[in-house]
């Protein structure tokens, strides 16, 4: 299976401003590979994944199952999406699980019984058994999504779109999620697309990621390639504490990060941008002692950060 968006543009409007949501959009998306969808607040993510299931219309460019084109008429495609939105809005919440089961299977046409057992068994895996027969509007934010994933997956969907798909998950479940997502992907040969503000997330499941930035795509690349090939070099050096803390702040601009601790103050900085010799001396003039300096491979929010020119 292929899936292509092919010059995808958006523009909402209003009676003073247009603003481009998508602008020419145009990626291929592959079976068996996960992509991690990555920007700012605003830069299109959650309109991207509306556009692919069909509940925005683009302004012009489309989206192609195997070359199928799926505007304007071509909405049998959408069959093969299971998708969950930002906020468990792909169930009712009036439902309990089961009820919410029942309903999806039929409204696909479904055998109920295979797909309540199907069900069943993913809710055992997110420890929701205790749960089924509760209205999910009494859930919590972490068991609504697990109940989503659960819904979304009914139908054995070939491509999957996930927006926020770990939003109020303990981090115990989103390991959990995170390993059924990259099982899912791998063992069945399924497109899988997430967009995500936690970028460790990413950085653990992803094959590729696609950087957006106001609806256009800045930059793509595999995961491994993209921490490999990068020219950064991030460095954490720990110092002592003294009375000049609250001086150096005058340079913060030069540090990803300072943070105070109980024994010492780290200082976390990218060495392309400032170097090792320059942040060193500075460090002596305010008579700070260098305990331990730690060289580090960049991190996907390294990489973002760089890309996003933050």
């Amino acid at each position: 299976m292929l899936l292509e968006t092919i010059n995808l543009t958006k523009i909402y409007k209003n009676k003073n401003t247009h603003i481009k949501a998508l602008d020419n959009f145009t990626y291929t998306f592959e079976s068996g590979n996960i992509y991690g969808i990555v920007g700012l607040n605003g830069a299109g993510k959650t309109t991207l994944i509306k556009t692919i299931c069909g509940l925005l219309i683009p302004d012009s460019g489309n989206v192609y199952f195997d070359g199928n084109p799926l505007y304007p008429r071509g909405h049998k495609n959408l069959q093969l999406i299971g998708a969950i939105l930002e906020g468990s809005r792909n169930i009712f919440w009036n439902f309990t699980p089961i009820q919410n089961v029942k309903y999806f299977s039929l409204l696909r046409g479904l055998n109920l019984k295979k797909s309540i057992t199907k069900a069943l068994s993913i809710f055992s895996e997110f420890d929701l058994n205790e749960k089924l027969n509760n209205p999910v509007r009494n859930l919590s934010q972490g068991m609504k999504q697990k109940i989503a994933i659960a819904i979304s997956l009914l139908h054995d969907p070939v491509i999957l779109l996930l927006d926020e798909p770990t939003l109020g998950l303990d981090p115990l479940a989103g390991n959990k999620m995170q390993n059924y997502i990259l099982k899912f992907a791998k063992e069945n040969k399924k497109i899988i697309i997430i967009t995500s503000h936690q970028l460790s997330i990413l950085e653990n499941i992803c094959d590729e990621i696609i950087f957006l930035k106001k609806g256009a795509i800045i930059s793509s690349q595999r995961v491994d390639e993209l921490k490999s090939s990068s020219k950064q070099t991030i460095y954490i050096i720990k110092t002592t504490k003294n009375d000049n803390l609250k001086k150096i702040y005058s340079i913060k601009h030069l540090f990803f990060n300072i943070e105070i601790k109980e024994n010492c103050v780290e200082f976390k900085f990218n060495s392309k941008v400032v170097s090792l010799e320059k942040i060193l001396q500075l460090l002596k003039n305010f008579d700070l002692s260098i305990i331990d300096i730690e060289k580090q491979k960049p991190s996907l929010e390294d990489v973002f950060l760089k890309e996003m020119g933050t």
